[in-house]
C-alpha cells in the first residue's frame, strides 16, 4: 500500500507542475525578439558602438573645441569634424586619414579607432596641432 501512496503523490505533483506551465489562455506575451533568440540558445546580437564626434573650430590660426588630449576606447567609431576659416587639410597621423577643408567650411574624417596609441590630428599645410587622440 505504501507504493500506491507514493505513486499518487508523485502524480499529484506532476499535475500541479503542468497546470502552472503557462500554456493556458492567461499566458504572458512572448518575450522580445532578442530574448526569444537567447531562449533558443543563441546569444543576442551585441549593440553597435556609439559613434563619437570630436568637433574643432579653427579661427585666426588657433584651434578651439575638443583640443588637447582626447581619450577614446579602442574600437570606437569616430568622426573628427573641423571648421576652418582658411583652406587646409585635416590629417589623422597613424591612421593616415585625410580630408580637405575649404576656407569657411567644415569637413570631417571618419574612421574606427582600432589601433591603440597616441595619434596627432593636425591641419597639414599650416602644421597646426588640433588634438592628440589617445586610444586604449
Amino acid at each position: 500500500m505504501g507504493r500506491v501512496a507514493i505513486l499518487l503523490a508523485a502524480g499529484a505533483v506532476m499535475i500541479g507542475a503542468l497546470g502552472g506551465c503557462g500554456h493556458g489562455a492567461g499566458a504572458a506575451p512572448s518575450p522580445s525578439p532578442a530574448g526569444a533568440s537567447a531562449a533558443r540558445g543563441q546569444a543576442p546580437a551585441p549593440a553597435a558602438p556609439t559613434v563619437r564626434t570630436i568637433s574643432i573650430t579653427v579661427r585666426g590660426g588657433k584651434a578651439s573645441g575638443e583640443t588637447g588630449q582626447v581619450m577614446v576606447p579602442l574600437g570606437t567609431p569616430l568622426v573628427v569634424s573641423v571648421s576652418s576659416d582658411v583652406a587646409d587639410e585635416i590629417h589623422v597621423q597613424g591612421y593616415d586619414r585625410k580630408a580637405r577643408v575649404p576656407a569657411g567650411t567644415t569637413a570631417s574624417v571618419t574612421f574606427t579607432a582600432n589601433a591603440p596609441g597616441v595619434f596627432e590630428v593636425e591641419l597639414a599645410s599650416s602644421k597646426l596641432a588640433l588634438l592628440q587622440l589617445r586610444v586604449s
